[in-house]
């Protein structure tokens, strides 16, 4: 398909600066630019993760780059940073015809940097021959700080944010911790630098999903309150809210959050997160085919962000779409061919369409020697071990794992708990009695510690009441499971609720309430993100039903086809 004539692609500014360590101020001109730009309505134009890689110090056929991006222009840029000044030179080019339509050499103060950052989107507006509206112009236009040494570690703080896309995919979340620091420092020099709350905002969102605490959700708030006390017309303002709320309030309304996603909308059209957020809201209200199409109208326009095309992988699957998640894991494989875990998560696809396990240990197998000691590695080959019914690998992974943070693949719930419950699973399947450990019991009183951090949080109270069922507290387990389950109804999210009411299932078979087992289990094997066949086939969760006649007859009902 020919690309639009007003389409662009803002490539990385090479840094001529005599420090190289100026390189992210170059990245942070370009961002800049890049975010003025994507301001204008009537242009396409491609979002920042998916130019990253074309940087200057390689080779750039800007033909092929075009090609690869679906632009038919595309935006070249070299900045040199002297003390207090910076002289930016800039290239527009028509890729089809290999004709400059506009270059320009500006050297200014920094004290100017906003000014030449305006000054290049109205330029490339005019040069494509895109209108730009009063309320464009005027977004354009704004200084986001008076500051530049706020702006400065704004920059910093933004590269790292960017580099945390990757490392949120792999687990880590180092470089959103470093840059909630200097944004901190970014608003103690400006506390009225709205777009650095807005970051911030993002941040704590989204380590508040992974961490909930009441501290964390009180930190965002604040965030996020003053860049609404700031400019509450701004449209990166109200995209930073709908995230909070999606992130830092478990049950969201979500029509609220999508009233700001609306106000977003109308001033970000070119943002894939956008499309990105419309599509994790479509999913918790059930609307799968719609949250497919959003990710893809999000990948359309960052069509290399790993973040996205993940999310496509992951809802393709869960809606049963295996063949298009495998496809959609593919390419994440060929975009990052240096993280070989992503072949472990597309083998899984395996285990739940049709419960073959040997495509996940081949690729586990295959992973360098390097990660053997890496903590979503161990969870892997420990849930392997539960499989095999290998009690002693599996305590032997756990003793692995107890140096490092909780682990996110016990049960259904989709939350990390303490690696001890673990033990725990393993001593009810060696037919042991729950009060044989002492140190159950503790185990026990830290995950209850989470619940009770956040009450609100109907995965982690889920999770409880698993730990309780093995545990034989079977009041307590019954009430706490049901109580999730009140929390968040499937009715009220799709992608949550089925994992706290397999939960609830995994409670009533664990304290002997075989019919309520079934009852609650049958209706989930039919609904996106309920029970896979392949789960039901091997996880040793579901043992104290394999006795069951009816076990069998739901096996062989749920077993492929063809």
């Amino acid at each position: 398909m020919v690309p639009s004539a007003k389409s662009i692609a803002v490539l990385p500014f090479e840094n001529i600066s005599a420090n190289k360590d100026d390189a992210y101020f170059a990245d942070g001109v370009q961002d800049e630019i890049l975010a003025n730009v994507a301001r204008i309505s009537e242009l396409k134009v491609i979002s920042r993760t998916s130019v990253m890689q074309y940087r200057p110090d390689t080779k750039r056929d800007l033909r092929q780059i075009a090609d690869a991006l679906g632009v038919a222009n595309i935006l070249e840029g070299t900045v040199r940073r002297a003390g207090n000044r910076a002289r930016i030179t800039i290239e527009l080019v028509d890729t089809g015809t290999d004709h400059t339509i506009w270059s320009e050499t500006y050297d200014r103060d920094l004290i100017d940097i906003f000014a030449i950052q305006s000054e290049v989107a109205e330029t490339i507006a005019r040069k494509l021959t895109a209108t730009l509206s009063r309320e464009e112009k005027k977004r354009i236009e704004t200084k986001p700080t008076n500051s530049l040494e706020a702006y400065d570690l704004y920059l910093r703080a933004k590269e790292l944010i960017s580099s945390a896309g990757i490392a949120a995919v792999l687990g880590s979340d180092e470089p959103l911790r470093d840059a909630i620091s200097l944004l901190e420092q970014a608003v103690r020099l400006d506390p009225k630098f709205t777009l650095a709350y807005c970051a911030s905002t993002q941040i704590h969102g989204l380590l508040y999903f992974r961490y909930p605490s009441p501290e964390r959700r009180a930190t965002g708030d604040a965030a996020i309150a003053n860049a609404l006390r700031l400019q509450p017309d701004l449209p990166e303002v109200r995209l930073a809210y709908a995230f909070h709320l999606y992130f830092c309030y478990a049950y969201p309304d979500y029509e609220r959050i999508r009233e700001q996603l609306a106000i977003a909308k109308r001033g970000l059209t070119n943002i894939a997160e956008v499309f990105r957020l419309e599509a994790w809201m479509d999913r918790r209200q059930g609307k799968w085919e719609k949250a497919i199409q959003d990710l893809n109208e999000a990948i359309a326009r960052d069509p290399r962000n790993i973040l996205s095309i993940h999310d496509l992988a992951d809802t393709t699957a869960l809606f049963g779409q295996f063949s298009a998640s495998e496809k959609a894991y593919d390419r994440l494989i060929e975009l990052l061919p240096d993280k070989p875990i992503l072949k472990v998560e597309k083998a899984i696809i395996a285990i739940l369409a049709i419960g073959d396990d040997g495509p996940t240990r081949s690729a586990i197998a295959a992973l360098p020697a390097s990660m053997a000691d890496d903590t979503d590695v161990l969870s892997f080959r420990l849930n392997l071990a539960l499989t095999d019914r290998d009690w002693r690998q599996g305590k032997e992974i756990i003793e692995k794992l107890k140096g490092s943070e909780d682990v996110s693949q016990f049960a259904y719930g989709r939350r990390p708990v303490p690696v001890g419950c673990y033990s725990i699973l393993i001593a009810r399947l060696q037919g042991e009695r729950p009060d044989s450990n002492p140190g159950f019991a503790e185990v026990r009183e830290q995950l209850n510690q989470k619940v009770e951090k956040s009450p609100d949080n109907a995965n982690l109270l889920s999770l409880l009441a698993v730990v309780d069922a093995l545990l034989d507290n079977k009041a307590a387990a019954v009430f706490e499971g049901k109580c999730a389950v009140e929390i968040l109804p499937i009715s009220k999210d799709a992608l949550d609720g089925p994992a706290v009411m397999t939960n609830l299932a995994l409670v009533y078979a664990w304290t002997n309430e075989i019919d309520l087992a079934f009852e609650t289990l049958v209706p989930l094997t039919t609904m996106p993100f309920g029970v896979y066949y392949g789960q039901l086939k091997l996880d040793p969760y579901w043992d104290p039903l394999r006795k069951d006649p009816r076990f069998d007859k739901l096996l062989a009902e749920l077993a492929p086809k063809d």
